[in-house]
C-alpha cells in the first residue's frame, strides 16, 4: 500500500507539470488562431496588390529589373499606412520612404563586408526598434525599414547601385502614397466621421446588452461581460480622439462640421462615463437582490437606440435620430439623477448632429479639446528598466546572433532568418510565443501553396494574376490572423520577389529558414530580458488606484467638465493598461492564487469610475470625501510596496448617499484583494 501510494506521488509529480505544459501550448495555439478583427479589408488589400503589382509588370514589360525594388518600397509603404486620417497616412508613409531609403543604402554598402556587416545590422536593430516608444505606427515603420536593410544587407552592392535601389524603393513608396491618398476622393473629415461613428455605435451597444441583461434575472458573469464593451469604448473613443487631432493639426481655424465632430467626440466621452455609472448602481442593485423594474431597462434600450441612430447618422450623414424621451423614476432620485445626465448628453448630441448634416455652428461645445499627450522620446527609451531599451537590446542581439549563424551555415537566403527574428520577437513574452506559431505555421502552409503553384501553373499572366489575389487577400485579412497573412504572402515571395533564381529548393530553404529563424527568436525572447508581467502588475494596479484617486478628487472638487474627463480618460488608459497585462497572465496559465486576486483588483477597476462617476450628482461631506481620498492612496502604496494595506476605516455610514455607500463597499473588495496578493 506504501509503495503504492508513493507510486502515485510520483505519478503526480510528473504528470502535473506535464499536463500544465500541455496546457500552455495549447493555450498558445488556441491564442495565434484567434481573430484579432470582425472582417477583411479589402480595399487596403487592394491597394497594396496594386502598389507590388504594377512596378512588376512595368519591369517585365521594359525589361528592367531594377524596379522590382519599386515594387518591394510601395508594397512596404502600404503596410507602413495607419489608417485614419489622410494627413496621417501621408505622413507615415512618407516617413517610411524616408526610412527606408536610408536603411536600403546603408545596407546595400555595409553587406560588402562581413567585418562591418554585423556590427551595422546591431546597430540599425537598436535604432529601428528604440522608436517603438513613439507608439505603434513608429514600431511598424521601424520594424520595415530593418527588413529592408536585412535585405539589402543580404544582397550587397557598390554605392551607385545602391543609391539606385533607394531611388527605385522612394519611387514605390510615392507610387503607393498617391494611391492611398490621392486616387480615392479626398476628404479630410471622412476617417473622423468613421473614427466618431464608431464610438458612437460601441456606447450603443454597451446600451443595448445593459437592457439585456437588465430584463432577465442576471447571473455576475453577465454583468461582467459587459467590461470588454466598456473597454473597447475606451478604444474607440482614443481612436477618435488621435484622428481629431491630427485632422486639426496644422489649422488656425475650424470648420463648423470640424467643430461638431469634436462636440461629438466629447459628448462620447461624458456618455460613456455616466453610462458606466449607471452600469454600475443597476449591477450593485442587482447583486442585492433588488428587483430592477422594467421601465429601466425601457430606457436603457431607448437611450441605446438613439446612440445607434447618432452613429448612423454621423458616418451616412443623415438624418438625426429622434431625441429619446425622459425616464420617470422618481421613486430612485440617485438613478433618476444618472439618467437624467445620460439623456441630457444623447439630448445634446442629438442637436450637434443636426448641425453637422446642416454645416451650421450648433450647440458650443461642452469643453476643448484636450491637447495631445506629450510624445515620449528616445530620451524617455533609456530610462532604468524601459521595456522599450530591453525589447530593442533583445532584436538587435538576437538578429546579430543570427546573421552570424545563417552566414556561418552559409546559407542562400540568409536574411530570410533575420527576417523572422526581426518579425516574430516582440516585447512580451506570450506575444513573441504566439507570433512565433503564426510565422512558422503560417510559412510552412504557404511554402505547400508555392510548391502546388510550381508544379500547376506555368503562364507568366495566369501566375501574376494568381499571387496579385494572393498579396490582396493577404493584405485584406492582415489584422484578422497574421498566420493567415503570412500563409497567403509566403508564396507570393517566394515566387515573385525571388523571380530570378528559379528553382523549387527556395521554398525548401524558406520554410528551414523561417524555422530557423522562429527557435532563435524565442529562444531569445526567453533567456534575454523576459518581460514578466506578474512583477510588473502591482505598480499597473497601483496606477489604476492613483488615477481614480485624481478622478475623485475632480468629481469631488466641482473641476468642470474639462478636468473631470482627463481624469477619467487618464483612468480608462490605466485600467486597459492593467487588463492587457492581465490577459498576457492568464494566457501564460500563471497560478491561481496568484491570478485571483489581481483579476479582482481589475475587475473592480473599472467599477471604482463608476460609481466615482456617480458621486459627480451627490452630496458627500467633506470628511467623507477626504477619507475616501486618502482611502485610495493607501491602497495605491499598498500595491506598489507589495505589503497588506493598513486596516480599512469603516466608512458605510447608512445616512451616505447611495453612490458614496457603493464606491466603500468596493474599496473594501480591493483592501481585501490587496491583503491576499501580498
Amino acid at each position: 500500500m506504501v509503495a503504492a501510494a508513493e507510486g502515485g506521488l510520483a505519478t503526480t509529480l510528473w504528470t502535473e507539470p506535464l499536463m500544465s505544459l500541455v496546457e500552455r501550448i495549447a493555450g498558445h495555439v488556441r491564442g495565434s488562431l484567434a481573430l484579432d478583427a470582425a472582417r477583411p479589408q479589402w480595399g487596403a488589400g487592394l491597394r497594396a496588390a496594386t502598389a507590388l503589382a504594377v512596378p512588376l509588370l512595368v519591369a517585365w514589360l521594359t525589361r528592367r529589373p531594377e524596379l522590382i525594388w519599386s515594387g518591394f518600397g510601395g508594397w512596404l509603404a502600404m503596410l507602413a499606412d495607419p489608417g485614419g486620417p489622410y494627413r496621417a497616412r501621408a505622413m507615415a508613409m512618407g516617413t517610411f520612404a524616408a526610412a527606408g531609403a536610408a536603411t536600403s543604402f546603408a545596407g546595400g554598402i555595409a553587406g560588402q563586408s562581413p567585418w562591418i556587416a554585423l556590427p551595422a545590422l546591431f546597430v540599425c536593430a537598436l535604432l529601428c526598434s528604440l522608436v517603438r516608444v513613439r507608439g505603434d505606427t513608429a514600431a511598424t515603420i521601424g520594424v520595415l525599414s530593418l527588413i529592408v536593410f536585412c535585405i539589402t544587407e543580404g544582397t550587397p552592392a557598390g554605392v551607385r547601385e545602391s543609391l539606385l535601389r533607394a531611388e527605385m524603393l522612394v519611387a514605390g513608396a510615392m507610387f503607393a502614397i498617391l494611391l492611398a491618398v490621392a486616387v480615392w476622393p479626398f476628404r479630410p473629415y471622412h476617417p473622423v466621421r468613421e473614427a466618431v461613428a464608431s464610438a458612437w455605435s460601441v456606447i450603443a451597444e454597451l446600451g443595448a446588452r445593459m437592457a439585456r441583461v437588465v430584463r432577465t434575472p442576471a447571473e455576475p458573469a453577465a454583468w461582467e461581460a459587459l467590461v470588454p464593451l466598456r473597454r473597447r469604448a475606451r478604444e474607440a473613443l482614443e481612436a477618435a480622439r488621435h484622428a481629431l487631432g491630427v485632422a486639426r493639426a496644422g489649422y488656425q481655424g475650424e470648420t463648423g462640421r470640424g467643430l461638431q465632430l469634436l462636440v461629438l467626440y466629447e459628448i462620447a466621452e461624458l456618455a460613456l462615463g455616466d453610462l458606466a455609472a449607471l452600469l454600475e448602481a443597476l449591477r450593485a442593485r442587482a447583486e442585492r437582490g433588488q428587483v430592477l423594474p422594467k421601465e429601466i431597462a425601457d430606457a436603457v434600450q431607448q437611450l441605446s437606440a438613439a446612440h445607434a441612430g447618432i452613429a448612423r447618422a454621423v458616418i451616412e450623414q443623415g438624418a438625426a435620430p429622434a431625441t429619446p424621451v425622459a425616464a420617470k423614476l422618481e421613486a430612485d432620485p440617485d438613478m433618476a439623477a444618472l439618467f437624467a445626465r445620460v439623456e441630457a448628453e444623447t439630448r445634446y448630441a442629438v442637436e450637434s448632429v443636426q448641425a453637422l448634416a446642416e454645416g451650421g455652428k450648433g450647440p458650443p461645445p461642452p469643453g476643448a479639446l484636450a491637447p495631445p499627450d506629450a510624445s515620449s522620446s528616445l530620451r524617455d527609451a533609456f530610462a532604468p528598466g524601459s521595456i522599450e531599451l530591453r525589447h530593442a537590446l533583445r532584436v538587435a542581439i538576437v538578429a546579430t546572433a543570427a546573421q552570424l549563424l545563417a552566414t556561418a551555415l552559409r546559407l542562400e537566403r540568409s536574411y530570410w532568418v533575420t527576417i523572422t527574428v526581426i518579425i516574430v520577437l516582440q516585447p512580451h513574452a506570450i506575444a513573441t510565443v504566439r507570433r512565433g506559431l503564426q510565422r512558422v505555421g503560417g510559412t510552412v502552409m504557404g511554402g505547400i501553396v508555392a510548391a502546388l503553384i510550381v508544379h500547376f501553373v506555368g503562364q507568366p499572366l495566369l501566375l501574376g494574376g494568381l499571387l496579385f489575389i494572393l498579396a490582396c487577400a493577404g493584405v485584406a485579412v492582415r489584422r484578422i490572423n497574421y498566420a493567415a497573412f503570412a500563409t497567403l504572402i509566403t508564396p507570393v515571395f517566394v515566387l515573385l520577389a525571388e523571380a530570378n533564381a528559379r528553382g523549387a529548393h527556395l521554398t525548401r530553404a524558406r520554410i528551414f529558414d523561417t524555422l530557423l529563424g522562429g527557435a532563435l527568436a524565442l529562444a531569445g525572447g526567453v533567456l534575454l530580458w523576459p518581460t514578466r508581467d506578474l512583477e510588473r502588475m502591482p505598480s499597473l494596479v497601483a496606477a489604476v488606484l492613483r488615477a481614480n484617486q485624481r478622478y475623485l478628487r475632480a468629481v469631488l472638487g466641482g473641476e468642470g467638465p474639462g478636468g473631470t474627463v482627463a481624469a477619467r480618460r487618464a483612468v480608462g488608459l490605466a485600467t486597459a493598461n492593467a487588463e492587457a497585462a492581465l490577459q498576457r497572465l492568464i494566457g501564460e496559465s500563471r497560478p491561481a492564487d496568484r491570478l485571483e486576486p489581481l483579476m479582482a483588483l481589475v475587475a473592480y477597476a473599472r467599477r471604482l469610475s463608476a460609481s466615482i462617476t456617480a458621486l459627480g450628482s451627490a452630496r458627500v461631506p467633506p470628511e467623507d470625501a477626504e477619507r475616501l481620498v486618502n482611502t485610495l492612496g493607501e491602497l495605491a502604496d499598498a500595491a506598489e510596496s507589495g505589503r497588506p494595506p493598513p486596516p480599512l476605516t469603516p466608512m458605510e455610514d447608512r445616512t451616505a448617499p447611495e453612490p458614496s455607500q457603493r464606491l466603500a463597499r468596493q474599496l473594501r473588495v480591493v483592501h481585501s484583494a490587496l491583503a491576499r496578493l501580498a
